[in-house]
């Protein structure tokens, strides 16, 4: 079911093309994979709810990847880092980030927030 947010791991079989593996060796921010990951997020929120335990792998899983896409974000903006995401435009990449962490956010406490409150919507969510 959360085979997506695995995915983005390194070592995991299919790892290359994942959101992450694109971030990191390409430094593209790949939308489609973006979106893939945050509706598995999302969808991992929504099935756990507010009062649920959350699995301890995925729980890992998750926080693991918000380090590291948080880290390749901060070497983006350090002028003393070469890495530089080569295909979003500052306010695009913060509007994605904005997504990434209320995904995160959504994961852990159960509850996100509608798709029609954002501006930068996933198109495989239904807006309502």
């Amino acid at each position: 079911m959360y085979d997506c947010i695995f995915e983005n791991l390194p070592g995991n079989p299919r790892w290359v093309g994942s959101f992450y593996e694109r971030l990191v060796e390409d430094a593209i921010w790949d939308r489609d994979e973006f979106w893939k990951l945050h509706l598995a997020l999302t969808t991992a929120a929504s099935t756990s709810g507010p009062l649920k335990a959350i699995n301890r792998e995925l729980a890992w899983a998750v926080a693991k990847i918000q380090s590291r896409v948080l880290g390749v974000v901060a070497a983006h903006y350090n002028p003393k880092d070469i890495f530089v995401i080569s295909n979003l435009a500052p306010d695009e990449l913060h509007q994605f980030v904005e997504r990434f962490d209320h995904a995160i956010l959504g994961f852990f406490s159960g509850e996100v927030l509608a798709e029609s409150s954002y501006d930068l919507t996933n198109p495989f969510i239904g807006v309502a």
